[in-house]
């Protein structure tokens, strides 16, 4: 099943071709597999010279857990169920970033979610926006925390650097490059913004971020994309059924606790489980995005094995 991509308010069919209304700003990212020099960033900064909580920077991998009858059973009744309800408590899409194209999603894709610490990915790409690609030496060591450990001072520093000194701005700033990018349907900043609730993303404008990154739509992408890809939460979800040979970038949000109902403002109890990943599998480069409120790191390891497995073209 394929289906339409949706930016600025209109249906466009992805095909093999790069949309005109965001010009490339700079050069395609690469990747691990053929890319021998992936962890350097532009400028020449190696990223094996960063350390995060006393440990350098390294690509991350699948974990290797077997996909056995039990986790395949467990993700055919998630992605049939989420496939046949917009309501239900796991939203995805899978798209392949090489024609732009979204090769599977669920029935709600488009639905906001609480994001978590997934939401971090759009403070990151603010900034790197804002400062033309450019970041000081104390800025990517925090860049790093925020999206290799997932700290939560990291963020909330760095979304404040977007406001030069002010939250209130770095939420402006964030929610203004959102809207540019046309994720019209995200509020990627964290806290309230005025009246408006921040940290609620849906998987599709996700995956648009992840092609946007990998086609360098904005500047700096590169340094986003290749920290993602040194990522060391998600072992026990979305890689869990990944092979050890394959490299795995990605973020993960974690949360259990109240928050609000986007559609009606309401207070609710969440148990989030997210995890995007961008992945590489025989020569074409995947998007998959999962914001699951569900307590389970497993029914999100399930899903991210089988679509693996069933519509990448991977082979055990």
């Amino acid at each position: 099943m394929n289906t339409l991509t949706f930016r600025a308010g209109c249906a466009v069919l992805c095909l093999a071709m790069p949309l005109t209304s965001l010009p490339a700003l700079a050069a395609m990212p690469s990747n691990p597999v053929t890319d021998s020099r992936f962890m350097i960033l532009p400028g020449g900064k190696d990223l094996t010279s960063i350390k995060v909580s006393g440990s350098r920077l390294s690509l991350a991998k699948g974990s290797g857990r077997s996909f056995g009858s039990t986790a395949r059973k467990l993700y055919q009744k998630i992605r049939a169920e989420s496939e046949a309800d917009p309501g239900h408590k796991m939203q995805w899409a899978l798209m392949d970033l090489d024609n732009h194209m979204i090769v599977r999603q669920s029935a709600g894709a488009g639905r906001r979610i609480f994001g978590a610490s997934v939401t971090k990915v759009f403070t990151a790409a603010t900034l790197l926006d804002k400062q033309e690609g450019t970041l000081s030496a104390s800025q990517l060591q925090l860049m790093a925390n925020m999206l290799v450990v997932s700290s939560n001072t990291a963020w909330t520093g760095l979304q404040k650097q977007i406001g030069d000194g002010s939250s209130d701005r770095g939420r402006e700033g964030i929610h203004a490059f959102t809207q540019r990018m046309d994720y019209l349907n995200t509020r990627g900043f964290q806290g309230y913004w005025g009246r408006l609730h921040g940290n609620e993303l849906n998987a599709l404008e996700l995956t648009e971020l992840l092609y946007d990154t990998y086609t360098a739509r904005f500047a700096g992408a590169e340094v986003m994309w290749k920290l993602m890809h040194t990522c060391r939460t998600g072992a026990s979800r979305g890689r869990k059924y990944f092979p050890k040979a394959l490299f795995v970038g990605g973020k993960t949000g974690t949360y259990d606790g109240t928050t609000e109902e986007p559609d009606t403002g309401r207070t609710i109890k969440v148990k989030v489980r997210n995890h995007v990943l961008v992945f590489n599998v025989e020569g074409r480069q995947y998007a998959l995005a999962i914001l699951a409120d569900t307590g389970s790191d497993e029914m999100t390891s399930a899903l991210a094995g089988g679509l693996l497995r069933e519509f990448t073209g991977y082979r055990e």
